[in-house]
């Protein structure tokens, strides 16, 4: 099956870690569980960032 999101690279929301290499996960699925935290994950097209900076300053709380 082919990627959702080609050349994405997905980082856990709550503790950082790089899921893509990740057992389980698939782009196609529209979560995914960190294993290294738990936290369940959005795999959405609004969850894609040009960088990490505009993921932050998205989703500081000023």
């Amino acid at each position: 099956m082919s990627e959702r999101f080609p050349d994405i690279d997905w980082w856990c929301d709550r503790c950082g870690a790089y899921l893509n290499d990740q057992d389980g996960f698939d782009d196609n699925n529209y979560t995914h569980k960190c294993t290294e935290c738990g936290h369940k994950n959005s795999i959405s097209r609004d969850n894609i960032y040009d960088s990490h900076e505009d993921y932050w300053n998205t989703n500081s709380d000023d």
